[in-house]
């Protein structure tokens, strides 16, 4: 069995097969390599942002607890209708 297949890839048609393969085989892996790297890169991006809103919420949530009752109620008090 393996004598047929080294007497395959030894033939002309075993041999441009082999070389068609090899170059499939390398483009898929470099497409895999760019894909993951922007995978990986988006990933760093949205973690980024994140930390950017946690940082943004947490400075609102110490400028609120900072205000009197009396103006964070009149605040609220924009963001609700009076029918």
């Amino acid at each position: 069995m393996l004598t047929a297949v080294l007497a395959w890839l030894s033939s002309s048609v075993g041999k441009t097969v082999a070389k068609w393969s090899v170059a499939v085989a390398t483009v898929a892996a470099i497409y895999w390599r760019i894909y993951e790297s922007g995978r990986s890169a988006e990933k760093a991006a949205e973690a980024q942002r994140d930390a950017e809103t946690i940082t943004k919420r947490k400075t609102i949530d110490e400028a609120v607890d900072r205000m009197p009752d009396a103006d964070v109620r009149d605040l609220l008090r924009r963001w609700v209708r009076h029918d």
